[in-house]
């Protein structure tokens, strides 16, 4: 019977603007507007109808109860998957379709990134996730080598107009577009010239005609970043004010139109909105590729320069370690971008070549939440034109708990630990994370027969336009069946420290028992699900949740029926995952090691952050070291928080305590990230990670710290 009371004090509570976590159950969305309150009463019964009618009644009892917690529960009905990674350069090869009509094949990077926005606000609608695009330096460039084209084309007839020659404008055009060594910051200035020989244009002249050239279009690559940065900050998907849940993969383009399309949007990122606001998205993650844009005689080279001399050198060993630094400097500015580290033996693949020009189709990236998709049973290994079709968590405090109080072990909000067997407790632990487990995949497949039963005009955009691999090939009433089986399952997880804290005494922070056991805990979830992954041929996997609100919902839930225990149910959140609880003092470098251990046994995505102190722009030598650190000791996905603050009132950015020590404002803007994505003001949080955040200890402060 469907809970008709809860559902109506749910709805009043958004109707009366109360500033409670249903209201802020996602920070990128505003629960207060017109738009933002339907889309909260839609979940709230698109939730109910789910698991009213939807689901098994054991899934949805299990879901209820919050021992797990199934994701995206309000789209569940419409069938629609979480999230994709597309190839925007075959999008846009001969033009894309939209309902409203046909969108024809772009000439340059200002229309490239336009229409790069517009494809993630459009695919937006037909998925209840997010967007990655795998390779954008390398899909941008197109454009940026279109526009030198156009622009070299304009400067030589502007001179011919000037000088009064005759050309065929058609003929010319050609010329320059044919010819394989006309190229940004390459063009070769004699082969120009014996090109136009029939003009007489002096040598000194067409050097210049392609220096302005190569000036103009640097130019038109700084604009169009900032406009593709702007629109992806303005342009609502979604009701609630909410823009795109973007992401973009970026790095190993070493061609000299890929790093410009870096260096713009470099640029564009530390530049910030219009009265310096961090961007909110793109989420940007570079790349980092040992031959390509990192080594370790650059790193050391780099250790022995002052930062500021960093942009001097020219010559080094890695094509794009400039490009690595200067991603250094933005992430210490913007806290974009995030690195993901390719050189992990998980990461590699057989058919990846440095000469080959379409290495990127091998290359993973990720949903920068941290959504990881690459290994496929059913297909290509690959990230592109695939994505993640639905995950479910357990919530593994509330289980632990649960195993002890069956025990007899719980009294008065407090565990008896000293008839607290460790092993038996730790063995049938495990067992019960199996059962477990095996009904979250069995949950997941009821959901992927339930997606599958989907036909292909039910996401127009998506197939017709081959978003997902091998769409374009369906006919509008075919299934989606033969798409959507390229897509991921996975396993989340949530509060791994407070369950261990609750069966053993001491969170993985704490001891390396705990984390021997905190990582037997995972593998067994990976046991399960590979016999699911051979079972149903589908590409089963466990991911280290994302958790934003579920990490309060969990809690709150779990503390309900447990009662407050001490470093277990006390707190607002639970802990992100497999992280180090937030609050637990523990050196940057301890930590990347303890979470590191966790990363190949959650492939279907995780991340790991460290939190710096004061302004970490004064100290890059301190974020590479943490960045290197990082990729030698198996992190697959990672990133630097720091404070970023702003005053709302002169717009004054840096560290700011209190009041703006410029204008002695005291209404400030403190950027943070709350699970992979940034929030502008934290009032927009959830309760519970408003707690989580005002227990984050730093891990490193603003001097060089050793392992």
């Amino acid at each position: 019977m469907t809970n008709t009371k809860n559902i109506s004090n749910e709805i009043s509570s958004i109707i009366s603007v109360e500033n409670n976590d249903l209201k802020n159950e996602n920070a990128n969305m505003s629960g207060d507007t017109p738009s933002g309150k339907m889309m909260k009463f839609a979940s709230i019964t698109a939730k109910e109808y789910a698991l009213e009618n939807l689901l098994d009644k054991k899934h949805s009892d299990l879901h209820r109860q919050s021992i797990i917690h199934i994701h995206d529960l309000d789209y569940y009905a419409t069938k629609s998957a979480t999230c994709v990674q597309y190839n925007i350069e075959e999008i846009f090869k001969d033009g894309f379709y939209t309902r409203n009509g046909h969108i024809r094949e772009p000439k340059s990077i200002a229309v490239y990134a336009e229409l790069a926005a517009i494809v993630f606000q459009t695919a937006q609608n037909e998925m209840h996730g997010g967007q990655a695009i795998p390779a954008f330096d390398f899909f941008m460039a197109k454009g940026v080598s279109k526009s030198f084209n156009k622009r070299l084309f304009e400067n030589v007839v502007s001179y011919l107009e000037i000088t009064e020659s005759k050309y065929d404008e058609k003929v010319l055009k050609d010329k320059i577009n044919s010819s394989d060594f006309i190229k940004f910051e390459n063009t070769n200035p004699n082969q120009l010239m014996d090109l136009l020989s029939q003009f007489s244009i002096p040598e000194k002249t067409i050097k210049k005609l392609i220096e302005n050239a190569n000036k103009k279009v640097s130019s038109d690559t700084d604009q169009a970043m900032e406009g593709f940065i702007y629109n992806l900050n303005t342009q609502h998907s979604r009701g609630g004010n909410q823009v795109v849940f973007s992401s973009i993969n970026i790095g190993t383009d070493t061609s000299n139109e890929g790093r410009q399309v870096i260096k713009s949007l470099f640029k564009a990122l530390r530049n910030g909105l219009g009265n310096g606001e961090t961007s909110i998205f793109p989420i940007v993650i570079f790349k980092v590729k040992d031959g390509l844009n990192f080594s370790q005689n650059d790193k050391k080279r780099a250790d022995s320069l002052n930062q500021k001399d960093w942009k001097n050198v020219n010559d080094w060993e890695t094509k794009n370690f400039d490009l690595f630094l200067d991603a250094l400097e933005t992430t210490s500015t913007r806290l974009f971008p995030n690195f993901m580290f390719l050189d992990q033996p998980y990461n590699m693949h057989e058919k990846w070549n440095i000469n080959d020009p379409n290495r990127w189709m091998y290359e993973p990236a990720t949903m920068g939440c941290r959504t990881r998709v690459f290994e496929n049973i059913r297909g290509e290994k690959t990230s592109v034109g695939r994505g993640n079709l639905s995950f479910t968590s357990l919530n593994l405090p509330f289980i632990a708990l649960e195993l002890l109080e069956d025990k007899g072990l719980i009294s008065n909000n407090y565990i008896d630990r000293e008839r607290t067997n460790r092993e038996e407790i730790k063995e049938e632990f495990l067992t019960k994370i199996k059962e477990l487990s095996n009904e979250v995949c069995q949950q997941l497949y009821n959901r992927y027969k339930f997606q599958i039963s989907a036909i292909a005009k039910e996401f127009p955009f998506l197939m017709r336009n081959n978003v997902l691999t091998g769409g374009q090939s369906l006919k509008a009433n075919d299934s989606v069946e033969d798409v959507f089986v390229k897509g991921t399952l996975t396993i989340g997880f949530v509060g791994l420290a407070e369950a261990l804290k609750a069966l053993i005494g001491v969170h993985h922070g704490e001891s390396e028992e705990a984390q021997e056991f905190g990582i037997e805990i995972v593998k067994e979830m990976n046991k399960v699900s590979e016999f699911w992954k051979q079972k149903t041929e589908l590409n089963y996997g466990v991911i280290a949740t994302p958790a934003e609100s579920v990490a309060g919902r969990m809690a709150k839930v779990t503390k309900s029926r447990f009662g407050s225990i001490s470093e277990i149910t006390t707190r607002d959140y639970f802990t992100n995952s497999n992280h180090v609880p937030v609050y637990y003092n523990i050196s940057a470098y301890k930590k990347i090691q303890k979470e590191a251990a966790y990363h190949k046994w959650t492939l279907g995505g995780n991340i790991s952050y460290i939190e710096l102190d004061g302004e970490a722009k004064k100290n890059l030598h301190a974020i590479l070291s943490v960045v290197d650190y990082m990729k030698n000791n198996g992190i697959n996905y990672g990133s630097l928080n720091h404070p970023v603050d702003r005053c709302k009132k002169c717009h004054y950015t840096s560290l700011i305590q209190l009041n703006c020590p410029k204008c002695g404002a005291n209404d400030i803007s403190r950027t943070r990230r709350i699970t992979g994505y940034l929030v502008g003001d934290l009032d927009g949080w959830n309760s519970g990670k408003q707690a989580e955040e005002r227990e984050r200890v730093k891990h490193l402060k603003q001097e060089n710290e050793n392992s």
